[in-house]
């Protein structure tokens, strides 16, 4: 067994003299405050201070805290409302395009079992069609239509709607035609009271100036037998219109200018704005049609 070396040197023992009571004074300091923190009630005066001066401090910092927490939270909550909203944006975008085109639909199938319906009662041979052009410049003059001369559409033809008489073909093209509507300031048709059928009241339909859109029948004697409300339809008379051809309604009965005749404004049965879907009438035969002036030509544009 080795030998303890004691140092010699006195100022040697005295270092390590005062290190072993500095560690031993450490160590019961910590050993009494670990006794009398244990055993006590209160804080002390040192504790007091600190907590006066530190407390404020961590209650901005916990306040600051908590801000930044909410604003995040709030930050991320917007974004998922901002994701939400485009979500329900386009679900409603869709809805509303699927229940236009649905409503579209519907208004097509309504419309296509009138002209079925009206295709299986008509007395004449008719060729559906679809109105595909229209001048805006000319809304109530001519429209062009689907069907031409390969599908035997000829000149002068009568066309009509599900709703009554709408003009008569103007022009053919193998895969086209062009329909002269009543509403052209051009076109007349001879027509007659439904009610009366009164022998001599045969009058003439043209387009009303008054009334872009609308009809008026002409050339009625002043004691003609009819009324407001009173339903207008083709008499035949010209070979070009089939005879019963629904035209219009009377709106009133006025007298012309001179006093010698009659006039009836007439609300028409088909709507000249919205045209469609059409029947060119294919009759027994075909003639030359009433008109205010010398026909045109095929091939000519009006």
């Amino acid at each position: 067994m080795k030998p303890v070396l004691i140092p010699k040197n006195k100022n040697q023992r005295k270092k390590i003299l005062k290190k072993t009571l500095a560690i031993l004074s450490a160590m019961v300091l910590l050993l009494l405050l670990a006794a009398y923190t244990v055993n006590r009630q209160g804080a002390t005066w040192p504790e007091i201070i600190l907590q006066e001066v530190v407390a404020p401090v961590q209650g901005a910092f916990q306040r600051l805290t908590y801000a930044v927490e909410e604003m995040l939270a709030a930050i991320k909550h917007y974004q998922e409302l901002l994701a939400e909203n485009a979500e329900l944006r386009s679900r409603l975008s869709r809805a509303v395009a699927l229940e236009a085109r649905l409503t579209e639909l519907r208004k097509e199938n309504e419309r296509l079992r009138r002209m079925l319906g009206l295709r299986e009662t008509s007395e004449y041979e008719l060729i559906a069609a679809e109105v595909i052009a229209r001048d805006p410049n000319n809304w109530f003059s001519t429209v062009t239509i689907n069907k031409g001369s390969r599908h035997g559409v000829k000149q002068w033809m009568a066309v009509i709607t599900t709703d009554g008489l709408i003009g008569s073909v103007l022009s053919v093209s193998p895969s086209t035609a062009q329909v002269q509507l009543l509403t052209d300031t051009r076109r007349s048709v001879s027509a007659v009271v439904q009610r009366s059928r009164e022998t001599g009241a045969v009058g003439t339909v043209e387009s009303d100036p008054q009334s872009p859109g609308y009809l008026r029948m002409m050339k009625l004697p002043r004691d003609a037998n009819i009324l407001p409300g009173d339903t207008v339809v083709s008499s035949g008379l010209g070979g070009v219109f089939p005879k019963g051809l629904l035209i219009g309604s009377v709106l009133a009965v006025e007298e012309d200018e001179q006093g010698l005749t009659s006039y009836a404004p007439l609300q028409p049965a088909a709507n000249f704005n919205r045209l469609e879907e059409v029947f060119v009438v294919v009759p027994g035969a075909v003639t030359e049609p009433e008109s205010k002036e010398e026909p045109p030509q095929e091939g000519d544009v009006s």
